[in-house]
């Protein structure tokens, strides 16, 4: 979607919804296979999860963010251990204890913490923490090459909110329209899109409160101050250049 393309936001699409029409567990979770003989796996819900918040990023529409709650909720419940979240969920029949892995404990880290800034649910961030604090042990950061990167993302991400680019106006106006999907190409890999359509009610994290306009207009936050009301989709990236 970041390219404009509607064929490859179509694919997109198509390829979530057949995941939750063939993979999904009764408890929002996700199956690794048709059937699986052990599982389940963290890797599998946690990975879609991702993906529904990406969707839901890339086209505002709020059944992607129920279902990345509800995956993300699934991975509270079955996988976390005292420390870190374990990779599956312990079969009474398996003679092996699941342990964290370093990536899939990556992947929770940073997905759960842009949920919490998605949903202003704390319950996330304190997830997202939980699974920092496996990543920071001695024993399972060092000797591991290239895959500290990960790492040292999910740190930094945690350390301070996302850029925060909402849209305010109607989904069926093209102005608004345009200012979103410029918002969605800003190359930034920690971000926050939004588009405000107040037909559909608050936003589901209310942290900023935008004014009402007549014309479709987008503002671009940090955590100290939000850019005055922007009406050209070309200034969006200029104003988060600075």
């Amino acid at each position: 979607s970041v390219t404009g393309e509607e064929s490859a936001l179509s694919d997109a699409v198509r390829a979530a919804e057949w995941i939750m029409a063939n993979r999904s567990l009764p408890d929002n979770g996700f199956r690794h296979d048709a059937q699986d003989t052990a599982g389940p796996y963290l890797g599998d819900t946690i990975y879609i999860t991702r993906a529904f918040l990406k969707l839901y990023a890339v086209t505002a529409d709020r059944k992607w963010l129920r279902r990345a709650e509800e995956a993300a909720q699934f991975i509270e419940a079955k996988f976390k251990s005292d420390i870190g979240y374990i990779a599956a969920v312990p079969s009474l029949a398996g003679k092996l204890k699941p342990q964290p892995q370093l990536d899939e404990n990556v992947a929770v880290a940073r997905t759960l913490n842009l949920l919490r800034y998605y949903t202003g649910n704390e319950v996330y961030g304190k997830a997202a923490l939980h699974a920092l604090r496996y990543l920071a042990a001695p024993k399972v950061n060092e000797n591991h090459g290239y895959a500290v990167a990960g790492i040292l993302l999910a740190d930094k991400e945690l350390g301070a909110p996302p850029l925060h680019i909402t849209v305010g106006g109607r989904k069926d106006d093209p102005a608004a329209r345009s200012l979103f999907l410029a918002a969605v190409a800003l190359p930034a890999s920690y971000k926050r899109v939004e588009w405000w359509d107040d037909r559909e009610g608050a936003m589901p994290n209310s942290d900023v409160e935008f004014p009402k306009f007549e014309k479709a207009v987008a503002f671009v936050c940090t955590d100290s101050r939000c850019s005055a009301p922007i009406l050209d989709p070309a200034k969006i990236g200029a104003f988060a250049a600075k």
